[in-house]
């Protein structure tokens, strides 16, 4: 007959104490493995934040550069602000080299845009005039229908009264129209009947300003030209010209040239109203900050009116 021995206890509590070992040694690594990957993705976090706040100060940078420029430029006493200035051709540098990384400062004239908010007053009150009848007048430049001109009136001006687009209240269930001057151009796509692609047509060639803010005749794009008096119109392409060469000194030269005939209410030769553009690209961060400035046509002093930034895609290059 064959005895089968029983395991010793000992050994039997020898195998437990392993398997108890080997079970804790695994919850430590899955720990620690997790400790780690939580400390590697908060360094790459802070990295992160890091690298988008450098470009944002780089942005700022920028910013300030453009200021130096439009104060140094209301210094020379001209009186006029044309496209031949230092301003104008800041756009046309090549972008500054940084550690990292480059920076690309653009400035432009607000005040050689349409002016939206010009339909109405600083209360919503709809001016009689010649402001509506130029934007009408953009908008079939564009290609975009007239109709939206008295939408847009509608949308800013501050009754509800359905005329003479019927655009008030009552045709936006789910928002109210602005009742008075709007802050930014965006509010163009709220419109019933704007289109995106309307909307990319129109938004080069249209700033929100205060109601006062005129037309910079001697930065006005030909598009805008376009949709001013019939005898501007004719001539863009000698204003687009003189523009380059100093511009016109005063709305009376402008005048003479034209003829006594000519209509230039609402123009202007000098700018108040200005947009900078700073692109950042700081080692993996591309970064863009739109920035709206006011200069004092007296003291020439620059405020800030906004800031905006957008974080950018960079593209993967392509093979030629």
């Amino acid at each position: 007959m064959i005895v089968s021995e029983r395991p010793h206890p000992l050994s039997r509590q020898r195998g437990v104490a392993l398997i108890t070992v080997l079970l804790v040694f695994a919850v430590v690594a899955v720990i620690a493995a997790e400790m780690l990957r939580r400390s590697q993705l908060n360094v790459r976090s802070v990295g992160n934040l890091i690298e988008s706040r450098q470009a944002y100060y780089y942005a700022l940078g920028g910013e300030a550069l453009a200021r130096q420029v439009l104060a140094l430029d209301a210094s020379n006493g001209r009186g006029r602000d044309s496209l031949d200035e230092a301003w104008a051709k800041v756009a046309e540098q090549a972008p500054f080299e940084i550690d990292g990384g480059a920076i690309k400062v653009e400035i432009f004239d607000l005040q050689g845009r349409f002016n939206l908010n010009s339909l109405v007053d600083g209360q919503g009150v709809p001016v009689e005039g010649i402001a509506l009848p130029r934007l009408k007048q953009l908008f079939a430049v564009l290609g975009v229908d007239a109709r939206l001109a008295d939408q847009w009136r509608d949308w800013v001006d501050r009754d509800q009264m359905p005329q003479p687009s019927g655009a008030e209240d009552a045709s936006y269930p789910n928002y109210k129209t602005a009742g008075g001057p709007e802050a930014d151009i965006s509010g163009l796509r709220l419109l019933r009947d704007m289109q995106p692609e309307a909307f990319d047509k129109i938004a080069p060639h249209v700033a929100v300003l205060p109601p006062d803010a005129l037309i910079n005749i001697n930065t006005a794009d030909a598009t805008v030209l376009r949709a001013l008096a019939p005898i501007i119109a004719a001539r863009a392409s000698q204003i687009l010209a003189r523009q380059q060469q100093g511009g016109y000194a005063d709305l009376g030269e402008l005048t003479s040239i034209l003829g006594e005939g000519a209509d230039v209410t609402g123009l202007a030769v000098n700018s108040s109203y200005f947009e900078v553009i700073t692109t950042v690209q700081y080692l993996d961060r591309l970064q863009r900050l739109r920035s709206v400035l006011k200069r004092d046509q007296n003291s020439g002093a620059i405020s800030v009116l906004s800031r905006s930034r957008t974080p950018l895609a960079i593209s993967a290059p392509t093979d030629s």
